[in-house]
């Protein structure tokens, strides 16, 4: 019976510790959340209450007998847990909150020697600060750079021009290659020939380069257009003159009179007159000379055969050289008479050379010396006579004696 009445004691005050602790909880929760906020509260392990009976004494008749109550051991309570959801709090900064529950002890009086002691501890509970952080506050921002509008500026293109020169000459059967040059506009160009006609054999393409081998002489004249990408165009005129191939005609130059004045032209054709001449191979004999108007002339005295070569240069620049040119002199056939006939020698440069013999009546013609250099004949006569003779040898010059 005693048993039973311990225990039943016990059940109560473990409901009224357990209703105590529900209430500080709530207590603490519309104090610090007034608007329905809950705070869990977590709850470490409480030491498990034990119950003591105390030791009694029964009288009965006179004498007393000690009881003994065994201990009894009460499960241990967990207080409940409240799990409070978070709470944003706009626009401020909530410091860290402690909420701290004291221990709550509870002591039951059995009899007067029998205490039932329960004890329920509650750690403290920290919740922890909530900060939000909106625009307009002390926040952290990314610095921004602004720079100015780009400004196009529009420049304005000038007008398309074509440059206005003089075409150089084309020569008739040989290449010709001249581009035309266009200024302003917006590219790409395009030519065309908007009146009159090129020489033939040559053409304009549609990139202004006149190009071909042209096949007749004279001078054309003729227009052209260009025209850029945004389809201004631009005309200019232009004549092209085509002119034969520059040749020297001169093949030969007439015989040199050892002594006489001398004078010979030198011929040309083609190209663009007037020509200038001058000896690129070779010497002329002394006392002849070439002008750059082409004209050989002066007098010499005699000497070797000689060979030039002379070239032409028009007024475009073009040249024309001649084949070898050959120098030679005159024969110069002297007749030196002597007492018993009469001797014919050639004298060429500084060579002599002998020609005829022709001997007197009564006489005979010996050859002692035929020529080169020297040249000696004798006369013999038939009958005593003394003999006659010719020499004609070179010693500066040709000089001829007889005796």
């Amino acid at each position: 019976m005693r048993r039973l009445l311990v225990v039943s004691l016990w059940v109560v005050a473990t409901v009224g510790v357990t209703y105590v602790a529900s209430a500080a909880v709530t207590l603490v929760d519309l104090q610090v959340f007034p608007q329905g906020e809950r705070v869990e509260v977590l709850a470490r392990p409480a030491p498990l209450p034990t119950t003591t009976v105390l030791p009694t004494s029964t009288t009965s008749g006179g004498s007393t007998k000690p009881t003994t109550v065994p201990a009894t051991t009460v499960p241990a309570i967990t207080a409940p847990v409240t799990t409070v959801p978070a709470t944003t709090v706009p626009a401020t900064t909530a410091p860290a909150t402690t909420v701290g529950l004291s221990s709550t002890t509870t002591t039951v009086d059995l009899t007067p020697n029998t205490t039932i002691g329960s004890t329920t501890t509650v750690p403290a509970t920290t919740v922890p600060a909530t900060t939000t952080t909106v625009p307009g506050s002390a926040e952290t921002l990314t610095p921004t750079t602004t720079r100015p509008p780009v400004v196009a500026t529009t420049r304005p293109i000038p007008p398309v021009a074509i440059e206005s020169a003089n075409l150089v000459l084309a020569t008739v059967g040989s290449g010709y290659d001249v581009d035309l040059v266009a200024t302003g506009g917006r590219s790409p160009h395009a030519w065309q020939v908007a009146a009159g006609a090129l020489p033939p054999g040559l053409a304009l393409s549609s990139a202004g380069r006149i190009s071909g081998i042209p096949q007749a002489v004279g001078q054309f004249s003729f227009s052209v257009r260009v025209s850029d990408g945004s389809g201004r165009s631009a005309s200019a005129s232009f004549v092209l003159t085509t002119v034969n191939s520059l040749r020297v005609l001169t093949t030969s130059l007439p015989e040199v009179e050892a002594g006489s004045a001398y004078q010979a032209t030198l011929e040309a054709t083609g190209g663009t007159p007037p020509y200038q001449w001058a000896i690129v191979e070779g010497r002329l004999p002394d006392g002849l000379a070439l002008s750059t108007d082409g004209v050989v002339s002066g007098a010499s005295s005699g000497g070797s055969p000689a060979s030039v070569v002379a070239v032409a240069t028009d007024s475009s620049g073009r040249v024309a050289h001649s084949g070898e040119l050959a120098v030679v002199f005159a024969t110069d056939r002297r007749t030196v008479a002597a007492r018993g006939g009469t001797v014919f020698v050639d004298v060429l440069g500084d060579s002599v050379s002998l020609f005829l013999v022709s001997p007197a009546d009564g006489f005979s013609a010996i050859v002692v010396e035929p020529g080169g250099f020297r040249v000696e004949v004798q006369f013999v006569p038939l009958q005593g006579d003394a003999t006659s003779w010719v020499v004609c040898e070179v010693a500066d010059g040709v000089v001829c004696s007889h005796g």
